[in-house]
């Protein structure tokens, strides 16, 4: 007696699979590219959300799949499930992504000192076109404060050098790129200063008037230490502009930072993680003993 050959799983299954394998295939392309900088980021993050809408319509043909399957008792049940289980790995992340996104305040470009944010002189000579701009947003300081309060400068009572070598030394530990490290000594070495100006930036007569900073304030502003770097993300390869400055003040050295995303206007809380851990992480070795001389 002839057997009859089973028929075929049902279309909805073969397109649940089809699709699931076709978004998981740009979703991986994608973050290649990204990752090494093989294609323009925008390029790159459109591939990826067309990858994850692949995935959605997987994820929908194969849950039509299943309720075929259990009206009619046809095959693909198989088909349907690998495409489910593919579908919701690629959407899980970029929903965690998402909500991370809505639960932090957008604001890409970070600064402990949001009044006079240290400049970002090399990012602003090698920005591209399409990239954020370099310039402090107008507005952003108050929203700032309100949004991230725990991001501030630091005060400590540590000769300057001694936190530029420590700051270098992290900067280094957490790979990232250094592209800038101006001291203030060789800028009074190729600027001249006003007389009763020392290089340490303090006046030989007093800095304040009735609470008035007078102009040697402001010149120990412009005449600090000043080291900037450049941040790239493990996964997706995006890159976030970092620059540090540190200055003398009142026999103490004041600390502040920036860091700024190169693109985009949502960065998961990146820069912010980059200030505050980063400063904290920077007191705490500065106020160990013996860490400038390592």
């Amino acid at each position: 007696m002839l057997r009859r050959p089973a028929p075929p799983p049902i279309g909805w299954a073969r397109v649940a699979q089809s699709l699931a394998v076709f978004a998981f295939e740009v979703v991986l392309i994608s973050l290649v590219l990204m990752r090494f900088h093989l294609a323009p980021l925008k390029a790159g993050f459109a591939a990826l959300c067309a990858g994850l809408l692949a995935a959605c319509a997987a994820l929908l043909c194969a849950v039509i799949a299943f309720q075929v399957i259990w009206r009619k008792g046809e095959r693909g049940f198989g088909r349907a499930f690998s495409a489910f289980l593919l579908a919701i790995l690629l959407l899980g992340p970029a929903a965690i992504a998402a909500s991370l996104a809505l639960s932090v305040p957008d604001i890409v470009d970070v600064s402990t000192d949001p009044d006079d944010p240290p400049p970002l002189a090399h990012a602003a000579r090698t920005r591209a076109g399409d990239a954020n701009s370099t310039t402090y947003a107008v507005g952003l300081a108050a929203y700032q404060r309100k949004a991230l309060p725990q991001i501030q400068s630091i005060l400590l009572d540590v000769p300057p050098d001694d936190i530029r070598k420590i700051a270098l030394r992290l900067m280094r530990d957490r790979r990232w790129q250094i592209v800038g490290d101006l001291r203030f000594g060789e800028m009074a070495a190729r600027i001249r200063l006003p007389d009763g100006i020392r290089e340490d930036g303090d006046s030989a007569d007093s800095d304040t008037a009735g609470g008035a900073p007078t102009g040697s304030a402001a010149m120990q502003r412009r005449f600090s230490d000043r080291i900037e770097a450049i941040a790239s993300s493990t996964l997706l390869g995006t890159t976030d502009d970092i620059a540090l400055r540190i200055r003398g003040e009142g026999g103490k050295t004041r600390i502040d930072m920036r860091s700024a995303a190169r693109y985009g206007s949502y960065d998961f809380g990146a820069n912010a993680k980059h200030v505050q851990s980063f400063m904290a992480e920077l007191r705490d070795r500065a106020l160990t003993p013996d860490q400038a001389s390592q």
